[in-house]
């Protein structure tokens, strides 16, 4: 949450989040900005505390932590990736040449993009040459 006043939907949605175990975070602004009373409340009540960018990236690092087992071999080339090597993809447009869900292309891309194999550009991605 970067700004919400104390009686916003946006306030509403982080709290039910909360409710189902999702992580919440905040970022903290002036105690004279009524916009700001919202994202201390929810900070009050344990959402995570951002103030700066490495906050979040830190929480999200840990979903690159697979166990050995479940891990894709070294090798292995993404599907995905195996498609914007061949050209630059909208997200709807990888999902369609993959038959894949957009939600799982996106979270797909996600993945790819904190690993550094790709990247999107002007809402097109493109595979990041290793």
């Amino acid at each position: 949450m970067v700004e919400a006043s104390v009686a916003s939907g946006s306030l509403i949605t982080a709290r039910l989040a909360a409710e189902q175990g999702r992580e919440v975070y905040a970022i903290p602004g002036s105690i004279h900005h009524p916009g700001a009373r919202g994202c201390h409340q929810l900070i009050r009540d344990g959402a995570v505390l951002v103030e700066t960018v490495e906050h979040i990236l830190e929480a999200l690092r840990g979903w690159q932590q697979l166990p050995l087992s479940i891990a894709a071999p070294a090798k292995a080339i993404h599907p995905l990736l195996k498609l914007l090597h061949a050209a630059p993809h909208t997200s709807e447009a990888l999902a369609d040449a993959s038959g894949w869900a957009l939600p799982k292309v996106l979270v797909a891309l996600t993945e790819l993009e904190m690993e550094g194999r790709a990247v999107c550009e002007n809402g097109r991605w493109f595979a990041r040459v290793s």
